[in-house]
């Protein structure tokens, strides 16, 4: 199968720090090419990805702290990718079956089997922007993800997967808790500093500050930078983030809002770490209540209940977590939906033709992951 697989221009795939979905397209990407498949990514030319590459831009453009800045001198750049994007895939359209958009809008390729992957959240801002693309073929990365709008027409969810092979399974935890995500207020991370404040425990905390979370990191994290329990580690490659999630006692998630997916549980789950969530979102679906981590209303009722993730049996936590959450198994599901949004092209389906077929790849890809998680029991 010929596919194309599209990148914003944001990050290099794979990100060299900070970037869940860059990261998640690099390993699809290894494993449609490990099943022999032939991808080509339409990305940053700083990506070093195991397919070709056609440039949308010299060099990725991230977001800077200065918003005003950031405005001015690089959302044109970004922009001008974006269109640079559709051009190049329309003029080479003919090399491929099929489209996979990880962001990049398909508006315009409505005419062409297509497929966008949703990771981020749908909301009152961009609904409309959904609304008006309800032709297109959608894949969620978490059941709940579909609740905000239930009637695009999504052929499925197809989890992210990872390759745990650098993560090590360690037997026991340090005496400590972590936090790995953004600076901002819909990751909360002060929620997870007070928390460990008040069990007495120390905690490290990586991630990235951009504009959208500058005020925030110096309202809320700012003023617990020199307590000596609360260390600020910031940004990590993938060699800090294993150090910080593998010897950690537990790993504090405590979302404010629907969020799609949740890598950094994925990843603190191939090490045997546990995580504490808020339970909103995909938090369910990701944890297993009381074997790989806990569930909580908030991180007030956690304080109560953390002591549970220290007694839980890593080994499980890890071996659930690889056999589950997976690049290959991602790259399976991918290819499944891949061959069914192909197959309505080609027969010139009727609305109601495509309903059915969509509605049986809904069931396949159920199967699929039934399939998977009989194993864990």
């Amino acid at each position: 199968m010929r596919i194309a697989i599209v990148s914003l221009p944001y990050l290099p795939v794979p990100p060299l720090k900070y970037g869940g979905t860059e990261r998640v397209i690099y390993h699809l990407i290894n494993g449609l090419v490990e099943m022999g498949h032939d991808v080509t990514l339409y990305g940053t030319a700083d990506s070093e990805v195991n397919c070709k590459l056609v440039s949308i831009s010299d060099k990725s453009i991230p977001y800077l702290k200065d918003k005003e800045r950031d405005k001015i001198e690089l959302e044109p750049l970004r922009q001008e990718a974006l269109k640079r994007a559709v051009s190049e895939l329309r003029k080479n359209i003919g090399d491929y079956d099929i489209i996979h958009s990880h962001g990049i809008d398909l508006i315009d390729f409505q005419d062409f089997p297509n497929l966008t992957t949703l990771h981020g959240p749908i909301n009152f801002q961009n609904m409309d922007y959904f609304e008006e693309r309800k032709g297109l073929y959608y894949a969620s990365i978490s059941k709940n993800q579909q609740e905000t709008l239930p009637d695009l027409q999504y052929v499925g969810v197809v989890y992210n997967g990872l390759d745990p092979q650098p993560f090590p399974i360690k037997q026991s935890g340090e005496d400590y808790l972590c936090f790995l995500g953004r600076f901002d207020r819909m990751k909360q991370p002060h929620l997870a500093i007070q928390l460990a404040l008040k069990l007495g425990m120390k905690i490290k905390l990586a991630g990235k500050i951009d504009f959208e979370g500058a005020d925030y990191y110096e309202e809320e994290c700012k003023p617990f930078e020199n307590h000596p329990l609360v260390d600020f580690i910031g940004e990590v490659d993938l060699a800090g983030k294993i150090e910080l999630l593998s010897n950690a006692k537990c790993n504090l998630h405590p979302t404010g809002f629907r969020e799609p997916f949740g890598l950094s549980v994925l990843e603190a789950a191939y090490c045997g770490t546990p995580s504490m969530a808020i339970s909103r979102g995909s938090m369910p679906e990701l944890i297993e209540e009381g074997r790989t981590g806990l569930l909580v209303e908030d991180f007030v009722s956690g304080y109560h209940s953390i002591s549970q993730c220290f007694e839980m049996d890593r080994e499980y936590i890890a071996q659930r977590a690889r056999l589950l959450f997976n690049y290959r198994n991602m790259s399976k599901q991918y290819v499944i939906a891949y061959e069914k949004v192909i197959e309505a092209f080609e027969n010139k389906s009727t609305p109601e033709t495509q309903k059915r077929v969509v509605e049986s790849l809904k069931s396949q890809l159920q199967d699929f992951w039934n399939n998977l998680t009989s194993n864990t029991q």
